[in-house]
């Protein structure tokens, strides 16, 4: 049986922890800064004030700053929902 994990009021398969680290993603044509809020095994909450036009299911790639140590990994990821300044993506 798996476990869930509450976040936010919001019940995840994977454990969220907050990050709070300064990122970048990619669309298919441009490059954006960003904040990544909080992580998780399977997604991110991604925070921007310049905020494409990025909409649901649209793929992006993020590059995403070690915690520890330097150096950055790029994960290619699918946009799940998208508002308010901030969407959440799902790890592809």
């Amino acid at each position: 049986m798996e476990t869930a994990y509450d976040f936010d009021g919001y019940r995840r398969l994977n454990e969220r922890k907050n990050y709070r680290k300064e990122v970048s993603f990619s669309t298919e044509s441009m490059i954006f800064p960003a904040t990544l809020k909080n992580i998780s095994m399977g997604g991110a909450l991604v925070g921007t004030t310049s905020i494409p036009k990025i909409k649901t299911g649209a793929k992006i790639i993020i590059t995403i700053p070690f915690a520890n140590r330097p150096g950055c990994m790029k994960r290619k990821a699918l946009v799940m929902w998208a508002e308010n300044n901030q969407f959440g993506i799902q790890f592809i």
